[in-house]
């Protein structure tokens, strides 16, 4: 007798193996894909610092604060309005540039904070020119982001 189809233990098997192997690799394709976010990240917080030090450099000033106020703005520093953003950015209140699930701030010395706004992972970096840090506001974060 030829018998056709699965029996209910086989497609049990199947299933409980499939779920075994998701709960193992979700996890971390969220993490690589965080990774590369952050990459883009630091990619906008150099842009941002490189424009600023150019800006100082044009005015012949020696801190960010020095610059005339209209200049003191990311629009002044980086882009010259929303159209001139990577695709997935935003300009708000003329101040800050938040894209891919990050928030980027001029503060101090052309240094940039990029602030996790979206997602799993609550964290704060400062980007000085030099290095990136990181604030662990999450208690993975920095790990995550590889600023452990």
């Amino acid at each position: 007798m030829n018998k056709k189809g699965f029996s209910l233990m086989e497609m049990l098997t199947v299933v409980i193996i499939v779920g075994l192997l998701s709960s193992i690799a979700l996890p971390q394709y969220r993490k690589i894909m965080e990774k590369g976010r952050f990459t883009k990240a630091q990619v906008m917080a150099k842009s941002l610092h490189d424009s600023c030090e150019r800006l100082m450099e044009e005015y012949g000033v020696e801190n960010y604060t020095d610059l005339p106020p209209m200049k003191q703005t990311i629009t002044a520093l980086d882009v010259v309005g929303p159209d001139v953003l990577p695709v997935g950015f935003t300009l708000l209140n003329m101040q800050r540039i938040s894209g891919k699930g990050f928030g980027y701030y001029l503060v101090g010395n052309c240094n940039v904070y990029i602030q996790k706004i979206e997602g799993n992972y609550k964290a704060k970096f400062l980007f000085t020119g030099e290095e990136f840090t990181c604030e662990d506001i999450d208690t993975d974060a920095c790990n995550v982001y590889g600023l452990d």
